[in-house]
């Protein structure tokens, strides 16, 4: 049974799918640890010290699992931890970038992550510059929507609400995700709310639990639109619920901690 059981792990580690491949338009499959970058291509040692380049417009795809550093900047972002979700995933960003464009690869996933970081820290001259890149060179229309969000909530931040929405009417008219749809309309709220236009925003916010309830990512972000919303026209005990709902079904969240100070004033 041992013996089965070492084979199989053996076989895991050797599998294709935990590989990091380049695989070229011509079918060969260079293993990444056989290989290094130098300028624009990747450059293998032969013998007697020679080297056989391939170019890295030759690449056709990358063979690649999701680096553990995704998940792990992705549950930082949502802790607020913004300034440890940067240096978590920068390293990935950099590693990916010269195959921004190579099917397989991580580069937008990390951009966003980035991007997301660098708003959590309110930077929003380098969240902007991150934004328009990932708007000018992501090829999934997913995250071209999201770094659109992104460049509407620093105007929202920069007291732009009227271009915000404007913004927002636009990508709206573009088939987009749940989560799309989701985060557009915590936006929104958040557009109403800094109006005091306390009811309106809580029929955006509110919208996140009725339609978009798989979206976890964003629920305490929802939340926490609800409860300030609730306060903001005097309606203590539904916002001291939604206060309550984020603290003990999100506790890791950025919102959580916010919740435990607001909710401590009512």
């Amino acid at each position: 049974m041992k013996t089965l059981l070492y084979a199989l792990l053996a076989l895991a580690v050797a599998s294709p799918l935990c590989a990091q491949r380049y695989i070229l338009k011509d079918g060969r499959v260079l293993n990444q640890a056989d290989v290094s970058l130098k300028g624009s291509n990747l450059v293998r040692q032969v013998a007697d010290g020679a080297e056989v380049s391939y170019p890295l417009s030759q690449i056709a795809r990358l063979d690649w699992p999701e680096p553990e550093e995704i998940d792990q900047s992705r549950q930082l972002v949502a802790a607020g931890k913004g300034v440890e979700a940067e240096e978590k995933i920068t390293p990935i960003y950099r590693q990916f970038a010269p195959f921004s464009k190579v099917p397989g690869s991580w580069w937008s996933e990390a951009a966003l992550i980035r991007a997301r970081a660098l708003l959590a820290q309110e930077k929003k001259d380098e969240t902007e510059r991150a934004a328009r890149e990932l708007m000018s060179t992501a090829a999934d229309p997913e995250v071209v929507a999201a770094a659109q969000l992104i460049m509407a909530r620093i105007q929202v931040m920069l007291d732009k609400a009227d271009l915000a929405d404007a913004m927002l009417d636009e990508i709206m008219r573009k088939d987009a995700s749940s989560e799309i749809e989701a985060r557009a309309a915590i936006l929104r709220g958040d557009i109403a709310y800094g109006r005091k236009e306390f009811e309106k925003a809580l029929e955006f916010y509110l919208q996140v639990p009725a339609f978009y309830g798989t979206e976890e990512a964003v629920m305490p972000l929802a939340l926490l639109g609800s409860a300030r919303s609730y306060r903001g026209y005097g309606d203590t005990p539904r916002a001291e619920r939604a206060y309550l709902d984020i603290i003990v079904t999100y506790p890791e969240s950025a919102e959580a901690a916010i919740a435990k100070t607001e909710s401590a004033g009512l």
